[in-house]
């Protein structure tokens, strides 16, 4: 093979092929520059369809912009000769001409992936693989690799360069990962398109490429299954906000933007860490074992009341006894659903107790002759009392009473401080932070909840002042896990607000309105109605919307470093991908964290079991 040189006719074509290239991505980038300024035209107002076209074609263009913007870095990577005859020029993105013939393919496309992983042993049916040397939009060199020399000479190609891939191997190791995407090894190439189901351990020491498949991953996902990704979202944990911030500028010159990038503090965006605490600590908190001591403290609030209750209402004397607040809160316990999301139940139940007594009550008085005369009752006016009395008439007769005056005796019921009092005291309304603030700020509580999981002296250990506030709590790293796992089994307070299921958002005509945006704008397969609605159809933030108790789900979750993550750290990510499919980067041996898991296997131990047993590759 000869060196490259500037005057060479090889050289001298692939630069004509590149610069029709940029050329289109020029007019590609100015057609959807001019999109998006006549849609940033449209005003405000309007018809509830005429702003959900303009923001989803807004966002669509966004996208759409934010791909094509390749910067500095190389567009065209090199080229593929194969057995078939053809040829296929690799890239950052996919660059078609105005008869939309590829003039440089995705490199995440299937047929890009020879690129990366042809071998002298599996040529894949590659002839040669040419790799591109260049600096901004100017090809420097040119370095062949030549799998079936015979096919080679036969079709008469020139080979030219020596060593290139090699060398650009070496540079990314010291410089920034800008333009890894020429460079991915076969290895490498295999983990970054492996299957999407299940987890995936990517492992190596330092500097052997683990980030870089990482996110290489990241960018194949979404442009290989776009339909389910696109929908659900890809989620990238890393380990500190500079991490991310240099992460954020490298995802787009691999040609994907659509990656939600957080810390693990970034789950609980509403705690802020500010306290500080002995390793000994932070690795009791970090344990599975705590899973259980939260869901004990759970359960020590869902309780019978100390004592019997009593009061009066309108000179009837009701009760509610121990005895029944447990066999109330038993049978609510029993329920499916979060802890708030049951309470309304226990309210109903306790309520349903109360209106038979009073029933019992008003109809006792009218057998005994004397409804009008009712004792010391407080009557409002002439006409409750005669209602009252038609009433319990009624019951007298076993007819049902009316649902009015049923419903305003449970109003009033659950006005009164003794029932509001018994409820707080049987289901009290959480919030995951106050669970783990009460728990964490009395040693009794801590003892009745982790006695038999937890040792003395790892008791005593969580064990902090109590702060007056729940808001003034100086969290650590350590209780965000916590937090998490309590919001998981006490749900929203939201819930405990109604029995009723959440109403649908939009009418029928605004999912109509939704879909036909859809298909107007071409994006059928990429889209769909429900989220198109979640995101557009509301003037409504989406943050304001949420109540913050389910997080959001993701499709796939990829985790750099992720041998510093304790058991419930992964339970907190695995609540965010249900479905198990994951990517975990890291090296065992460089785990730093206290109560870090120390193997693989215990990490996949805290992993959901919908996926097929993990694979695992190295860097």
């Amino acid at each position: 093979m000869s060196s490259p040189s500037n005057a060479h006719p090889e050289l001298e074509a692939e630069q004509r092929h590149v610069d029709a290239a940029y050329e289109r991505l020029d007019a590609m980038r100015r057609s959807a520059v001019a999109v998006a300024a006549a849609y940033s035209e449209v005003q405000r107002g309007g018809t509830h369809q005429a702003r959900l076209e303009r923001d989803v074609a807004i966002e669509t263009t966004r996208r759409r912009l934010a791909a094509l913007d390749i910067g500095d870095a190389a567009l065209c990577f090199g080229r593929l000769d194969l057995e078939s005859g053809d040829r296929c020029y690799v890239g950052r993105i996919g660059v078609d001409d105005e008869e939309h013939t590829p003039l440089v393919v995705d490199w995440r496309a299937p047929v890009a992936e020879p690129f990366y992983r042809a071998t002298a042993v599996e040529p894949l049916g590659v002839v040669r693989r040419r790799h591109f040397q260049t600096r901004g939009r100017r090809i420097l060199g040119l370095d062949d690799e030549v799998f079936d020399r015979e096919e080679a000479d036969r079709s008469g190609l020139t080979l030219v360069g020596e060593g290139a891939l090699l060398a650009a191997l070496e540079r990314v190791r010291t410089g920034r990962m800008a333009d890894i995407v020429a460079t991915i090894q076969a290895e490498q190439d295999e983990a970054i398109r492996a299957d999407l189901q299940g987890p995936l351990v990517v492992t190596g020491g330092p500097g052997t490429g683990k980030t870089a498949v990482a996110l290489h991953r990241a960018a194949y996902l979404l442009y290989t299954h776009r339909r389910r990704l696109g929908a659900q979202g890809v989620l990238l944990v890393g380990p500190s906000p500079v991490f991310l911030r240099y992460i954020d500028e490298v995802l787009p010159s691999l040609g994907e933007s659509d990656v939600v990038l957080s810390t693990l503090a970034g789950l609980k965006p509403g705690y802020r860490v500010r306290g500080a605490e002995p390793d000994a600590v932070a690795a009791t908190k970090g344990d599975a074992r705590m899973a259980k001591v939260i869901a004990k403290a759970l359960a020590d609030r869902e309780r019978a009341l100390p004592r019997d209750v009593s009061f009066v209402l309108d000179g009837h004397r009701l009760h509610l006894t121990r005895r029944e607040s447990a066999r109330i809160a038993e049978r609510a316990r029993r329920r499916r659903g979060t802890h708030n999301a049951r309470r309304p139940l226990v309210a109903r139940m306790v309520l349903d107790h109360l209106v038979a007594q009073y029933r019992r009550a008003i109809v006792r008085a009218y057998r005994a002759g004397a409804p009008d005369a009712a004792g010391d009752r407080l009557l409002r006016s002439e006409e409750l009392a005669r209602d009252e009395l038609a009433v319990a008439a009624a019951l007298a007769r076993g007819e049902p009473a009316p649902p009015e005056w049923e419903q305003e005796l449970r109003v009033r019921l659950r006005r009164l401080p003794e029932v509001r009092e018994a409820l707080e005291r049987m289901w009290p309304v959480l919030t995951g932070a106050e669970l783990v603030h009460d728990l964490l700020g009395f040693v009794a509580l801590i003892r009745s909840a982790a006695d038999g999981t937890l040792d003395r002296r790892e008791q005593l250990g969580l064990h902090r002042e109590r702060s007056g506030d729940v808001a003034e709590v100086s969290w650590t790293d350590a209780d965000l896990p916590l937090i998490d796992e309590a919001d998981a089994l006490v749900g929203s307070p939201s819930e405990a607000r109604s029995r009723r299921r959440r109403r649908t958002r939009v009418e029928a005509a605004t999912h109509e309105q939704a879909a036909r945006v859809i298909d107007e704008l071409g994006l059928r397969g990429f889209a769909r109605v429900a989220d198109v609605l979640d995101r557009y159809g509301s003037d409504e933030p989406a943050e304001a919307r949420a109540d913050g108790a389910e997080p959001r789900r993701f499709g796939h979750v990829i985790v750099d470093e992720a041998q510093d993550l304790t058991a419930m750290q992964w339970r907190m990510l695995a609540r965010r991908c249900p479905s198990g499919s994951m990517t975990l980067v890291g090296d065992p041996g460089q785990a730093g964290r206290p109560g870090a898991l120390a193997t693989w296997e215990e990490v996949l131990a805290q992993l959901p079991r919908l996926h097929t047993p993990g694979s695992s590759a190295s860097a």
